[in-house]
């Protein structure tokens, strides 16, 4: 009998996820600004994490979040980590956007950063972006 606990302990040990991450208290953080919503995040522990990905949903329907382009490769503990989601000219009327970081770890396990909401404001006029691609096609034509 004691030799099927130690075994069975030992195959509980080879499949336990051993990636695991704390974010910093009052992080992760959203901040509404010219290129978009950057969001902002501190660890305060990373244990064989591999990268962070930003996640979005729409508040209306929270349940539902997709992974915003790109990855950030994982720095240790204590580093200050940025996305921005660029994809706001996307947008047709204001609303508002709820966040969450995605921590991946090497041996594929998967933690997730609390939620966090950011309101985004529609404006009718060119975005910077349409604004940029508008004065590149001027451009092309001169």
């Amino acid at each position: 009998m004691r030799y099927l606990l130690v075994a069975l302990a030992a195959l509980l040990a080879a499949f336990s996820p051993t990636s695991s991450v704390t974010f910093s208290d009052g992080y992760p953080r959203a901040s509404s600004g010219t290129d978009g919503i950057t969001i902002t995040w501190v660890t305060s522990q990373e244990n064989g994490i591999k990268d962070f990905a930003v996640e979005k949903a729409s508040q209306l329907n929270s349940q539902q979040f997709y992974q915003l382009d790109g990855t950030i490769a994982a720095q240790g503990a204590g580093n200050t980590y940025q996305f921005t989601d660029k994809d706001l000219y996307k947008t047709t009327s204001s609303t508002i956007f709820a966040y969450r970081v995605r921590a991946d770890g090497n041996d594929g396990s998967v933690s997730y950063s609390a939620t966090i909401t950011q309101p985004y404001d529609f404006s009718p006029g060119l975005s910077g972006v349409a604004k940029r691609t508008w004065g590149s096609i001027k451009a092309m034509f001169r």
